[in-house]
């Protein structure tokens, strides 16, 4: 049952006059309805933007009454000229939120009242930082593990490598990665496939073993045989600059459903 309750008006707002800037409209519902069926305890957010994936997120956890979601960015799109500009034709009181600190301060600002207004501010855990993968996963918060990874902040395949080698460590039996615009860059959708289909063989590609001991080496590897891995690519059917998210899935290998807990 939908229940977005008080905060309906406010995450459509969000949706509608800012969503689109980075082609998150559609992206943050879909990411909201995963979050309230599977219901994570531990979401990381790669490249908070604006928020609103943030929101839509945040609100899922709030409604099931579970999860924290810890986002990361260093606010250098926040700050930028056409960034500012957008914001400042933005209607109230988002507009006003905008204006509450210049510089870096303001994106801790803009994003922690913009939680507030929809009333999650609970749920999100801000870090504002360069995004580096190892720096990140290393947070005492992610070492029990972590049920779902959104990157939406670089797409390379060489970022995809290090994103995978930090967090596949750490991450569920059952889990998944999104990586916004990975499907529709020719490299980073070649790269994802080689990957996939060489983690589902039980071997571990050499960029993903980078900068791993001998023990976090064996440690990986045993889980890649445990589990098997599914790759989505998930397209729009209209051309973008951000229209597509690739998902990871990964579940152990078993004969019934991960995480299931009730059959008939």
């Amino acid at each position: 049952m939908l229940r977005l309750g008080s905060s309906i008006e406010q995450l459509l707002r969000i949706r509608e006059e800012i969503g689109w800037l980075y082609g998150s409209e559609d992206r943050c519902v879909l990411l909201y309805s995963l979050v309230k069926r599977e219901k994570p305890a531990v979401v990381v957010e790669l490249g908070t933007g604006l928020g609103v994936s943030t929101a839509w997120m945040a609100a899922a956890m709030k409604e099931t009454g579970k999860g924290t979601l810890h986002t990361y960015d260093n606010g250098s799109h926040y700050i930028s000229e056409p960034s500012q500009k957008f914001l400042s034709g933005l209607t109230e009181p988002l507009a006003s939120f905008a204006r509450l600190e210049e510089g870096l301060d303001g994106f801790n600002a803009f994003i922690h009242s913009l939680m507030k207004w929809v009333g999650v501010e609970e749920h999100v855990v801000i870090h504002r930082d360069d995004i580096s993968m190892k720096k990140v996963v290393s947070d005492d918060a992610f070492q029990a593990g972590v049920d779902m990874v959104f990157s939406d902040f670089n797409h390379s395949p060489e970022s995809i490598q290090a994103l995978l080698s930090a967090f596949l460590p750490v991450m569920r039996e059952t889990s998944s990665v999104f990586i916004d615009s990975a499907s529709t860059h020719r490299l980073s959708y070649l790269a994802l496939e080689r990957i996939v289909e060489h983690l589902n063989q039980g071997r571990l590609p050499a960029g993903l073993a980078k900068g791993l001991n001998e023990d976090q080496i064996q440690h990986v590897e045993g889980k890649v045989r445990r589990s098997s891995f599914r790759l989505m690519h998930l397209i729009e059917t209209h051309d973008r600059a951000q229209n597509s998210t690739a998902w990871l899935r990964i579940e152990p290998i078993d004969i019934q459903a991960a995480g299931a807990t009730f059959f008939h």
